[in-house]
């Protein structure tokens, strides 16, 4: 596992952990890193690949996400 803090981005109403360093790649999943290399197909390239991969998932409803007001009025 990995042994370094996790750095946070969030994502609309969602704050997301996010593991790993600019020479292994960034994952979601604390377990992707084993050693020096990671391992892993969860593992993007940048920290930005990684934020823009979850915004797209926000933006998809494949995250959970708040309401509101207005989309409670219809």
């Amino acid at each position: 596992m990995n042994a370094q803090a996790p750095k946070y981005l969030r994502v609309g109403a969602g704050v997301y952990p996010v593991y790993g360093d600019d020479v292994r790649g960034w994952s979601p999943r604390p377990d992707d890193f084993h050693g020096p290399v990671a391992t892993s197909p969860f593992v993007y390239e940048s920290i930005d690949e990684l934020f823009f991969a979850l915004v797209n998932l926000w933006v998809s409803g494949g995250a959970g996400r708040r309401r509101t007001d207005a989309d409670r009025a219809h």
